[in-house]
């Protein structure tokens, strides 16, 4: 019986034409007609309504405050620098993406597979969202050079992935290194060179090396020091390169904006998520010391609200600090405590994946040999991260909202900005603006988290979560 239930539900069921799928779904039985007539007859109502306020809405506010949306008080004359950060961003993520698409098409060509490439129109599809979404800011401007720049860094990142789809595959295999390397450049552009810049580029690098040198399978002690003293040596000279680079930035402490909320979000994953994997990690440790140290902190994390930890960093936090010390910038301190506050959830999804890896997999790892490092990066940290990729990216979605707490500890962030924009001297007393200032605000949220939704999908389909 289970056989035959298997066999019936993998026959793909026809699709019926729209009419006929209307009557068997939505008017099969009277009740369910006169459900879907009110329906129908309140969406039109509410749609109607909807359309009469935006066409009739005064968008005075949103054309004269929509530098504070974006970018806060950031100044006029180093606006080039976003322009060039956003610039190198693109191109990045459209080699990534056409060096990662080229890369599955060949192994698919050697596992003997159909190699599959999605085309532009299939990523319009999927990024249509924000590609509208950035439109409608651009279109709100005054000027058209930033409507201009708008629609050519969109249309860089399709070029660069075209690009990306004809590089060699030497390249294309270490692209992801690359990309890590051109996105701390665009950050270098904006906020200039210093040492944690130059502490980046030493990781990467130093991850890179490691990676390349790994793969010669170099044994005894010269294989030792060629795989790690030389890594280690190549980065401890990036990092002084990037360090003694005399390139003055703008720093972050005046930043604002949807410009700091993105910002802030992507280091947070990309901090965060490593951090809770390592947390996950340690809180199933046989060590005591670091399975009590694990659990210390996901408890005490987990157990507080994000804006009392907000409030402490920017608030207590100097006082405990010695008074020569120099203190970091509220931007600073909020990107650690964010990062620290979801690396404790990651960890608690992440341990729940790891829960779901069968014991059977990690005794056959041991019958063949490998060591606990590779038995969790070749075998179980693969499985369990697939396993919790909704969870996953529910956390990220959470995160991007959470970011409009920075306010609290005084940064200007995308939705404070809609408070600062109706309390302009030539919008005060119009009572219809506040509205008009959050719907756009609920749309740029929208957009971003829905499109991580979205790929979450894509993803989980692509993998086969939940499914035999």
């Amino acid at each position: 019986a289970a056989a035959e239930a298997d066999a019936a539900a993998a026959v793909p069921r026809a699709k019926l034409p729209p009419g006929e799928w209307a009557k068997k779904n939505l008017f099969n039985t009277v009740g369910n007609s006169i459900i879907t007539v009110v329906i129908v007859v309140v969406a039109a109502l509410a749609a109607w309504q909807a359309i009469r306020y935006l066409v009739n809405a005064d968008y005075t506010i949103l054309h004269d405050t929509l530098r504070i949306f974006m970018i806060g008080q950031f100044p006029n004359d180093e606006l080039w620098r976003l322009w060039a950060s956003g610039v190198i961003l693109a191109a990045t993520v459209g080699l990534v993406a056409g060096s990662v698409g080229r890369n599955a098409a060949d192994r698919a060509i050697e596992q003997g597979l159909p190699p599959r490439i999605s085309s532009h129109l299939e990523i319009l599809h999927r990024f249509w969202a924000i590609i509208a979404v950035l439109l409608l800011f651009a279109s709100l401007a005054r000027t058209w050079p930033p409507r201009i720049g708008v629609v050519a860094v969109i249309l860089l990142v399709f070029l660069a992935r075209q690009v990306g789809l004809m590089l060699p595959a030497a390249i294309r295999r270490r692209m992801m290194y690359i990309g890590a390397l051109l996105v701390i450049a665009s950050m270098l552009v904006v906020a200039g060179a210093s040492g944690l810049g130059g502490l980046c580029v030493g990781a990467v690098v130093f991850v890179w090396l490691v990676a390349e040198l790994g793969h010669r399978h170099l044994t005894g002690r010269a294989g030792t020091v060629v795989r790690f003293a030389v890594p280690l040596a190549a980065a401890l000279i990036a990092w002084l390169i990037v360090w003694r680079i005399p390139f003055d930035g703008y720093g972050w402490k005046d930043w604002g904006g949807l410009h700091v909320n993105l910002f802030t979000a992507v280091v947070g994953i990309a901090l965060g998520l490593p951090f809770g994997i390592l947390l996950a990690l340690g809180r199933r440790s046989r060590l005591p010391v670091i399975k009590s140290a694990s659990v210390l902190y996901i408890e005490f994390v987990r157990g507080v609200p994000l804006i009392s930890l907000l409030l402490f960093s920017g608030l207590l936090l100097p006082f405990f600090l010695p008074i020569d010390f120099d203190r970091p910038t509220d931007l600073t301190l909020a990107i650690v405590v964010i990062m620290g506050f979801s690396a404790a959830y990651i960890a608690e999804i992440v341990r729940g994946g790891l829960q779901a890896v069968p014991t059977g997999q990690s005794e056959a790892a041991q019958a063949l040999g490998l060591s606990p490092g590779s038995q969790q990066r070749l075998i179980v940290l693969p499985q369990a991260l697939r396993a919790v990729i909704p969870a996953m990216v529910g956390q990220f979605i959470s995160l991007l909202k959470d970011t409009t707490l920075l306010t609290v500890i005084g940064i200007l962030e995308f939705l404070q900005a809609a408070t600062v924009a109706t309390n302009q001297p030539q919008f005060l007393g119009k009572s219809d603006l506040p509205a008009l200032v959050l719907l756009f605000v609920a749309v740029g949220f929208w957009a971003f988290c829905y499109t991580m939704s979205k790929e979450s999908r894509r993803l989980e389909r692509r993998l086969g979560v939940g499914t035999r």
